[in-house]
């Protein structure tokens, strides 16, 4: 960007920025107290989603491409979807959106009905490159739009199956997974089935008999290909890597046949690293053990550069030493507490650990950081809080900087696994998490001598964006977007200079919150039955009065610190849990922190959460005659937990939860996974073995055995094709409580998955009425 693009662009962001200071004062003398309409948060605009999402500057730094997704237009799209047709299930209503970062001028780049996602510009700056489905064909296509033209093009009619977009340094060619070139788009539907039976396909339909034979193989203990039982399928990531030429359409397949987690091209192009997810580690786990390969573009030659590696889910916590020699990984994943960085030569050799840290004591909070390197080959990463150096020359760690009271939680990059610098590389800029006050900062950095200085924190979150990146920088390293929400203000794009000094907010996509009053958010704590201190989000009813007494909604889920939600718009992800819906209508709203203890999950949860409502009550804010809960997947479990242990709660809603941990270990889906047995053996569900091994634990865990002490009336809601937690388990809880003579009703949403928020518009809609119709039945009668 010259010099007079950059005083343009301060120019512009300062105007936004005071346009947006001076409006507010205005919008709240205008507030109403008045009930938040149930369209106006589920008619929400959002920018995208569930990974699906990304945002990029343009070379030049003068526009930003980004997704908005329209909430109206959301439909019924089972996660299967993916494997069908390329189109996932978090895309519906996404259109690609280019904002002018100089005069403010926003374009919908994909009007029309179609769905577009994952927009990103080549180096050159002449394309945005996206998938969308607008062909009419029902299958995810790559497209790109032309900036010199103002034009839309198919680029080919290659079967994307991709999460992700790889240009080529040059410009001209882009990597992209697809659906591998020997199999149909109906076997490809059926392979991905065989997660079951690894030694022969699960799957096998003739005219005849309609069977689905699943088997298993005596597993020895020299045998790792034995049969598991996987929580979920891995062949969904079976595809072939393709190099794509956007002006002409040609393709070459540069990788056949091969499970793909995360692809990423060298600064020169010549290569590129992928992940392969190989299996699980060990039945019960969610732990993946991958490997990281590194193929010639021109040749497909490969070379496996480390085997059965520990990564994150993702698989992408890897990146290309700036002169593309070497490769450097962060080892992570759910509970592995060696999470050490390694470089290995991308020509071969043994990977070596540069950091020998210290094994964690306790369970990570963040997921293991991509490696980002500086200019002089130097790896740095984030463990337990603190940024950290590694040297390849030495092989050796250090600590570069630890935030008191803050937790470094992300590091900003620049292109292709560059850490953000200025002060000619000097400084960096980090993203933190303070833990007191619960909200995101962010934090220069001296990388010289370890000293920070604060540049933003508003009392915000920075990190709540489900999208990667969250951040974006320009490639003069000289502004960066980004996303901010508090509990009043649903999230929006902003951008900044280096010193934020003067943020200014690039987009307003939900103009329908600023006339209505929304509830405040406050941070209260108490001690738990065991004298552990906690903390708890509470959400105070809009037009809140000092002495008066108001119904009190406890929304739970166990293990974790529901209280990092107060900078959340709402406290939580919005669309259907959007908590304002109960505070505009007179309702306080407490997000409960409830660590948990293995084996005893169910108890934990009365001495956790049932503290903090008597601190409510004891603060004069919430009515003991009038206490709910409510809670989603293992919310529902946590909800139910709690009302087969007290009567105090008048009112219940449990969503797609489950009240049976033996049930939960066994319940399979069509594709052999049993996501289950993972979460009880080693996950949230906190049983630490089979039920054959701790049978009474299972027992005394499952509110099913108690549900003759409810005395609550409950609502129980399941999606109907839900892979998470299965519909049985929601039917065994209603079936269970009717035989007993119990107060329940049970809707059962045909053709939805595990999350409301990703359901059609008009069962989001429907849910939400009936969340809201049964507290007020319960905690407000006569009241409405």
């Amino acid at each position: 960007m010259v010099r007079t693009n950059k005083s343009k662009l301060a120019l512009v962001l300062l105007d936004a920025f005071l346009c947006w200071a001076v409006g507010l004062p205005n919008a709240a003398k205008a507030q109403d107290a008045r009930p938040l309409p149930v369209e106006d948060v589920l008619r929400v605009r959002s920018f995208g989603g569930f990974g699906w999402s990304s945002m990029s500057f343009s070379p030049d730094g003068r526009r930003l491409v980004y997704v908005v997704r329209d909430n109206s237009k959301a439909e019924s799209l089972d996660a299967g979807a993916w494997i069908r047709t390329g189109i996932p299930f978090g895309v519906v209503g996404d259109d690609i959106y280019i904002s002018n970062t100089e005069t403010g001028e926003v374009k919908n780049l994909t009007p029309g009905g179609s769905e577009n996602w994952l927009p990103t510009w080549s180096p050159d700056g002449q394309y945005v490159a996206f998938l969308s489905d607008r062909d009419g064909s029902g299958q995810a296509k790559l497209w790109v739009w032309k900036v010199a033209a103002n034009e839309l093009r198919r680029v080919s009619d290659v079967a994307v199956r991709a999460d992700e977009i790889e240009w080529m340094p040059d410009g001209r060619d882009l990597l992209i997974t697809a659906l591998p070139h020997d199999l149909s788009a109906e076997n490809y539907v059926r392979k991905p089935k065989s997660v079951a039976a690894n030694d022969e396909p699960a799957v096998g339909k003739t005219s005849g008999p309609s069977v689905v034979l699943y088997k298993s193989r005596n597993k020895r203990e020299s045998d790792k290909e034995a049969a598991q039982s996987d929580p979920w399928s891995l062949n969904g990531k079976l595809r072939d890597l393709v190099l794509v030429d956007v002006e002409s359409g040609k393709t070459k397949t540069v990788v056949r046949g091969q499970k793909i987690a995360k692809i990423l091209a060298s600064s020169d192009g010549s290569r590129v690293a992928y992940t392969i997810p190989k299996r699980f580690e060990t039945q019960g786990s969610q732990q993946i053990l991958f490997d990281l390969v590194v193929v010639d573009v021109q040749t497909s030659q490969e070379r496996i550069l480390a085997s059965d590696v520990r990564l994150d889910y993702d698989g992408a916590e890897f990146g290309w030493s700036p002169d593309g020699m070497l490769m450097s990984y962060h080892t992570g994943g759910p509970g592995n507490p060696l999470r050490d960085c390694y470089v290995v030569d991308a020509r071969g050799g043994v990977p070596r650990n540069i950091t020998k840290l210290t094994p964690l004591t306790e369970p990570p909070q963040h997921k293991a950081s991509v490696p980002l390197w500086d200019a002089k080959s130097n790896v740095f990463f984030i463990e337990d809080g603190a940024l950290w150096k590694a040297s390849v020359e030495n092989g050796n760690a250090e600590k570069v900087a630890e935030i008191p009271n803050r937790q470094i939680i992300a590091l900003i990059p620049r292109a292709r696994q560059r850490l953000w610098t200025s002060d000619n590389g000097k400084s960096t800029v980090v993203v933190t998490h303070d833990d007191t006050g619960k909200q995101n900062g962010f934090y220069k950095i001296d990388l010289v001598n370890g000293k920070s200085r604060k540049l933003l924190e508003r009392g915000q979150c920075y990190a709540c964006a489900n999208l990667d990146p969250q951040f974006a920088t320009t490639s003069d390293g000289r502004h960066i977007a980004y996303f901010a929400e508090d509990a009043q203000h649903d999230p929006d794009l902003w951008i900044s200079d280096l010193g934020f000094e003067n943020p200014g907010r690039l987009t307003h996509l939900n103009p329908q919150f600023d006339k209505v009053k929304m509830g405040a958010a406050r941070l209260i704590d108490w001690s738990s039955d065991d004298g552990e201190r906690l903390q708890g989000a509470l959400l105070l009813p809009a037009g809140y009065q000092v002495g008066e007494r108001y119904p009190l909604v406890v929304l739970v889920y166990g293990g974790i610190s529901l209280s990092n939600n107060f900078d959340r718009f709402g406290l939580g992800p919005g669309g259907p849990f959007n908590m304002q819906l109960l505070a505009t209508r007179g309702y306080a709203v407490l997000l409960p922190d409830a660590p948990q203890r293995l084996g005893t999950p169910m108890i934990d949860l009365a001495k956790t959460v049932l503290p903090g409502v008597t601190k409510v009550i004891e603060m004069g804010i919430a009515d003991p005659e009038r206490l709910g809960v409510m809670g989603h997947s293992y919310g529902g479990y946590s909800t139910l937990s709690l009302i087969v242990q007290t009567r105090r709660f008048k009112a219940a809603m449990e969503a797609d939860g489950y009240a049976d941990n033996v049930a939960n270990f066994g319940a399979m889906n069509k594709d052999g996974s049993t996501y289950g047995t993972a979460i009880e053996e080693q996950g949230q569900g906190l049983m630490g073995g089979t039920p054959w091994q701790f049978r009474d634990r299972y027992i005394e865990n499952s509110p099913l055995f108690y549900l003759d002490r409810v005395e609550t009336p409950l609502m129980i809601v399941h999606g109907a094709n839900d892979t998470s937690v299965a519909p049985f388990l929601g039917d065994e809880i209603f079936v269970g409580l009717r035989r007993l003579g119990k107060v329940a009703e049970y809707a059962r949403y045909e053709g939805e998955g595990h999350s409301p928020s990703y359901w059609s518009y008009a069962n989001q809609v429907d849910y939400c009425n009936r969340v809201v119709a049964w507290f007020d039945q319960y905690l407000r009668p006569g009241e409405r």
